[in-house]
């Protein structure tokens, strides 16, 4: 059995907990927070113990892997202190706040020879992996555009209730960094890689230290054109919009909904339904489904039991970063940006 540990006992821990709870052969075998108060409910509600510390927790050898559920800038400090104690890692997104912290938790995986998983939950969606088939297969022909849209509404209340919310410091950006980063992730991984940027970013309209509105303009490594939109001031918020277009069709998903497939000279496949999106996450953070980090988090448990890299490992939880910073610095330029 694959001990898991859990670091951090707010909202998102909930989804790492049952996700381990339903993957055979894996097992929850304890957590921590700097909480006594929440780590202790959280033990009573999993039935589990409970450590004083982390480094309680990484000293104890029922701990197989840890599951980083912390504030963004905890991530990569907590994923360090967790390589070199030859635990492997699943971390929340973003895994780090910057690229010098990208590169330094890159290094401790490696010299500890450690697995280490970036929870990026909808590259496991089977709608993302039909997306994902049909462009590689070349059947939207050459790739023209590929458009992200993250219109979201978080409320003054939901960064005021928690002091890491909105800071450099601990949230590394804002609609960016950490609500728009799946769909920045998303949009590279169909795409392929981003050759430039030119951006702007704005504090528009919440009482916060990073941007809550921001629009990027793109050019893919392909030559394709593209756009990022995100934002959390928008009332009431929509679906999370991908719209992926080539000189022989278009694609669009909405959260994890195919709400139009057009290929040229072909039906649309009997296995796709065109409906609207469900679950979503627009305006409230907890309405997302479980289904993304269980697959994820039983990909990393056969990643261990077979000695092979997961899926989205360390290298791959850096390019949406990269994305997102070359983003800020135009921004704050005023330059294009190249990556």
């Amino acid at each position: 059995m694959i001990g898991f540990g859990i670091i951090g006992c707010g909202m998102i821990s909930r989804w790492h907990a049952n996700a381990v709870l339903s993957i055979e052969g894996a097992r929850l075998a304890g957590a921590t927070d700097v909480s006594k108060e929440s780590r202790e409910a959280f033990g009573r509600e999993f039935g589990i113990p409970v450590y004083n510390s982390v480094d309680e927790m990484l000293s104890s050898p029922d701990i197989h892997v840890v599951s980083i559920c912390t504030p963004s800038g905890l991530h990569t400090p907590l994923a360090i202190k967790a390589a070199r104690a030859g635990k492997h890692i699943v971390v929340e997104k973003p895994m780090s706040i910057n690229l010098k912290e990208c590169d330094e938790l890159i290094e401790a995986v490696e010299e500890n020879r450690v697995k280490l998983t970036v929870i990026s939950q909808l590259r496991f969606s089977p709608a993302v992996a039909r997306i994902k088939e049909a462009v590689e297969r070349g059947a939207l022909g050459r790739l023209l555009t590929g458009d992200i849209y993250m219109k979201y509404y978080r409320s003054q209340e939901y960064y005021d209730r928690s002091g890491w919310r909105g800071t450099w410091a601990m949230d590394g950006g804002g609609a960016l960094m950490n609500q728009g980063i799946h769909g920045v992730d998303l949009l590279q991984y169909i795409m392929g890689p981003v050759k430039s940027v030119f951006a702007h970013t704005r504090t528009m309209v919440r009482k916060i230290e990073v941007e809550d509105t921001a629009s990027a303009l793109l050019e893919f490594k392909n030559g394709a054109l593209g756009v990022i939109q995100a934002t959390t001031s928008i009332y009431p918020g929509s679906p999370r919009r991908l719209e992926i277009n080539g000189d022989r069709g278009s694609i669009v998903l909405e959260e994890d909904s195919m709400v139009s497939w057009d290929i040229q000279g072909e039906e649309i496949p009997p296995d796709i339904q065109i409906k609207k999106a469900t679950n979503v996450a627009s305006s409230d953070p907890a309405a997302i489904s479980i289904e993304g980090h269980l697959r994820q988090m039983r990909d990393m448990v056969d990643a261990i039991r077979n000695d092979r890299k997961p899926l989205v490992d360390v290298y791959e939880g850096r390019k949406p970063i990269e994305i997102i910073m070359a983003i800020y610095e135009s921004s704050r330029t005023g330059k294009l940006v190249e990556l």
